[in-house]
């Protein structure tokens, strides 16, 4: 439910193995505190969007640097009442963005959507567009659109022959691009309506396998197609068996756990049979909270939000829960560059803070004040100062905008190019190490994905925090087709290029 700001109450339900922290890491919490803070530079970068009463409706926010001029770009999904403009934002340095979304292709006037995301859908090294629509309109037929990127950020509309329908008979809400039959391409799948199990009888989600050169096809059965998906979706490995997997909200019923057979075949899992026992209505957000190598979930629903840590064997065990969140969904990213993943639900006015084993605590403030009805939350490195910012897509408000001001501890991007040569190698898993005494030891785990939580992209550029650690460091990549590169040695405080395509 749509609301305005601000409370200043937090309560934290924490599983009873976990309720005892020690002094040491609570100071440590509060010294990492002191040196994060957060500015909201919306205004000043020109990204807020119509603030007229009717004319916001901010959803999803998604970032990729789609013109290759080294600077993260913003899209920002828009629907409300009546027939509206997608937002896209170039990124033109020195914190600011030009409003240039029917300049290069992408405004897609319609009646409204909610999903999108970049992807390298042609496997020629940038980032095209995928886009759901959701309103029908009389004068805007509900097409979910496919744009192709030119190589310099400018897009042309290629769904007409594509294979997706001229006119989308569902309402499309989460979207995700991900390479589910292993092929080295991706595919579409598209959530339909928000409730799930209550939506109408007869609906389905949508599922187009790439057969290359813009040919999609449609497939219309099996549980992907049928599972009562609502609201977001997330394309994860959650079983660590390397294969994509579908995480899936559902408002009114289970979750949706969609376990791929590794030929595109996916089946619908009982969550409770792996552990999970809350819901997740609007969100679902994948990432190893507790640096030991496996994708732990942050469910998010009804302004609450549920930590479940991976155990090694496909089951789930509850850790932590969160009250009085705000937004649709949390977003996980190294805030405070120390190596582990912190914590900030869309919208919220706390960032939650990692002690380095996967417990989280409320650390600093965010400048949200005025904010109403935020939906999705993307992050991204807009600055190039080698700490994460972040966007929000509000429906009842501006959307906001960022910056991370810390502008300190080391870290390292990592830019991927699939071995097929796909831009940003979905369902990649990276892993950084550093060497000490002749042990390596991991210092994060990023899987490369379309999106995340609720209508959240994150840069395909992935950051890490590197802590005090600037020597002796190395990358380990599992790209999804079997092809690895391992021990590759780095240093620390620049942005990495791995290009598996130049060893075809």
């Amino acid at each position: 439910m749509p609301k305005t700001h601000r409370r200043r109450s937090r309560i934290l339900w924490i599983a009873s193995f976990l309720i005892l922290i020690t002094t040491i890491n609570v100071s440590s919490l509060r010294l990492e505190a002191q040196v994060v803070s957060f500015t909201d530079i919306t205004q000043q970068a020109g990204t807020g969007g119509p603030t007229a009463p009717g004319r916001t409706g901010g959803h999803g926010a998604m970032f990729a640097d789609v013109d290759d001029d080294g600077l993260v770009d913003l899209s920002l999904t828009m629907i409300f009442d009546e027939p509206m403009a997608e937002l896209f934002y170039r990124n033109l340095g020195d914190l600011r963005f030009s409003d240039e979304g029917k300049r290069r292709g992408i405004a897609d006037f319609d009646g409204g959507s909610h999903g999108t995301c970049f992807a390298d859908l042609d496997n020629d090294g940038d980032y095209d567009l995928f886009n759901g629509t959701t309103w029908d309109h009389p004068e805007f037929p509900p097409i979910n659109n496919l744009f192709r990127n030119d190589g310099k950020g400018f897009f042309t509309d290629v769904t007409g022959e594509s294979g997706i329908p001229a006119e989308n008979a569902f309402p499309t809400r989460g979207v995700l691009t991900f390479d589910f039959d292993s092929d080295g391409d991706l595919d579409l799948f598209c959530v339909t309506n928000y409730q799930g199990s209550a939506d109408p009888e007869g609906e389905r989600n949508e599922v187009y396998r790439n057969d290359g050169n813009w040919q999609f096809h449609p497939i219309d059965g099996g549980d992907l197609a049928t599972a009562p998906c609502g609201q977001g979706a997330i394309d994860t490995d959650f079983d660590g068996d390397g294969d994509i997997d579908i995480i899936a909200a559902n408002r009114t019923g289970p979750v949706n756990v969609l376990r791929n057979n590794g030929r595109g075949i996916f089946r619908l899992v009982d969550p409770a049979s792996i552990g999970i026992r809350h819901r997740a209505g609007d969100g679902i957000t994948a990432g190893d909270v507790d640096g030991d190598g496996l994708l732990d979930l942050i469910l998010a629903s009804n302004d609450e939000g549920h930590l479940y840590k991976n155990q090694g064997d496909g089951r789930y065990m509850h850790a932590q829960s969160f009250s009085e969140t705000d937004g649709y969904m949390g977003g996980l990213a190294d805030i405070d560059n120390d190596t582990d993943l912190d914590l900030i639900f869309a919208g919220d006015d706390i960032c939650y803070l990692n002690d380095g084993s996967g417990r989280f605590a409320p650390g600093p403030a965010i400048p949200v004040d005025g904010i109403n009805d935020p939906r999705g939350i993307a992050f991204a490195d807009i600055d190039n100062d080698g700490d994460v910012d972040f966007a929000i897509g509000c429906k009842r408000s501006r959307n906001w905008l960022v910056r991370n001001n810390l502008n300190s501890g080391n870290w390292l991007k990592v830019r991927l190019v699939s071995p097929d040569g796909q831009a940003g190698a979905f369902g990649a898993k990276t892993r950084i190490y550093v060497t000490i005494s002749g042990h390596r030891q991991l210092l994060g785990l990023r899987e490369s994905r379309s999106n995340t939580g609720y209508l959240g992209q994150n840069d395909p550029v992935l950051h890490f925090g590197l802590g005090d650690h600037k020597n002796s460091l190395s990358i380990d990549v599992d790209f999804l087709n079997g092809v690895a590169v391992q021990n590759f040695p780095v240093a620390a405080n620049q942005t990495v290029v791995i290009d598996a395509s130049e060893t075809r």
